[in-house]
């Protein structure tokens, strides 16, 4: 199954090409997440906005649980599940926010931290904005590609932090090298150097191999690795000996092969694997890649709608959490807004004597002798 996606994306679905395949060929009938089926809608760079008919993140209380209204009806027979489970590490299995990750938590109190979140357009990146002025941060700098959007959610940020937290607004697009310039000059010229860097911005492109302009699927290599490499140079250069905490929202499909993906799941592999390359060549920066779960974005594939009952809010309050000295253990790794942290928490030297949390291209053992095969040849 395909597990958590994340990020604010720009989700666009492949024409076909090949007059021969049939959009109900074998391949893509076996697979949930067809182009024939999900080819829904195509949106903004960086935009992951809620359905036009989801009612969004209620900021007064942000434990609840968002339903989004346009999902198919549910039967008795359907497991929520199906999806987490492949990516789930703990037995308990989160989906609403809790008072470990409700941002109104004492220990996870933002006073006197800057932020800088890129991809605020959407539900996620807004959930993430909200979870941080909540807890009282002393400056967030939100960025994406439609300035109108972001003077919205920059109104309630304003309503909840009551002139508590400096709101600095930027549109910007990640890929641009000139852009993130601009961005971090002026977050520099606001708030000053900058805590924590928030990577959401991202981009879905859907089709399969060969039914797509190549320029297309190429964005989502320059959004996904390109934006979070220029974001992450600029954080680095606020100082000659840098530190704070860099987060990026990566996505459960990484950990296995899916059709249609072909230049999301490597893009995203690529973005993970720089993050742990940047957690060891940069020791003193705290580095982490959040599943953010199913969440009910335009972005998300159709199909996947029935599963789609994950919280925004809470990868706002993962993000919170992992800024915190009890989140130290878990740098360089992947986490998931599903996960439960107080579970890990018990199991933490297995965790951390079996990279459980770090990606495993070859779980082959090597060496001397070749891999112990549980199957001998016979003779």
């Amino acid at each position: 199954m395909l597990g958590s996606i994340g990020g604010a994306s720009y989700a666009t679905c492949g024409t076909a090409t090949s007059p021969t395949r049939s959009p109900t060929s074998s391949s893509q009938a076996a697979y949930p997440g067809s182009v024939a089926d999900n080819c829904v809608m195509e949106l903004d760079l960086h935009g992951d906005e809620m359905h036009p008919q989801q009612p969004g993140i209620d900021i007064h209380t942000p434990h609840s649980v968002h339903y989004p209204q346009f999902l198919p009806d549910m039967t008795e027979q359907t497991d929520y599940d199906t999806i987490t489970w492949p990516v789930q590490l703990t037995s308990k299995v989160h989906r609403s926010l809790y008072s470990f990750l409700e941002p109104t938590n004492p220990t996870l109190s933002a006073v006197g931290k800057t932020i800088l979140i890129t991809g605020v357009s959407g539900g996620i990146g807004r959930a993430i904005a909200e979870a941080w002025t909540i807890a009282g941060a002393k400056g967030i700098v939100i960025t994406g590609r439609k300035m109108e959007v972001l003077r919205e959610v920059a109104q309630k940020m304003e309503n909840i932090a009551q002139g508590k937290t400096k709101i600095v607004v930027t549109a910007t697009d990640v890929t641009s090298e000139d852009d993130i310039e601009r961005l971090w000059a002026k977050a520099k010229q606001e708030l000053g150097r900058i805590d924590v860097l928030i990577n959401n911005a991202g981009s879905l492109t859907q089709a399969m191999i060969g039914e797509n302009e190549p320029s297309k699927w190429w964005q989502d290599f320059e959004v996904n690795v390109k934006g979070v490499y220029l974001n992450v140079h600029h954080f680095l250069a606020q100082a000659p000996e840098p530190h704070g905490t860099i987060i990026t929202i990566s996505t459960g499909s990484l950990c296995d092969t899916y059709p249609n993906f072909s230049s999301y799941t490597p893009s995203k592999l690529a973005q993970t694997r720089f993050m742990e390359f940047l957690h060891a060549e940069q020791s003193q920066i705290r580095t982490f890649s959040v599943f953010p779960g199913l969440v009910a974005t335009n972005m998300l594939p159709k199909k996947y709608w029935n599963f789609a009952l994950d919280d925004p809010m809470l990868t706002g309050g993962l993000t919170l959490f992992l800024s915190t000295p009890r989140a130290e253990w878990m740098r360089g790794g992947m986490v998931s807004v599903n996960w439960d942290y107080e579970e890990m928490e018990e199991h933490k030297e297995e965790i951390l004597d079996k990279g459980l949390i770090k990606l495993a291209f070859c779980n082959a053992e090597f060496g001397k002798g070749g891999h112990p095969w549980a199957t001998q040849k016979s003779g």
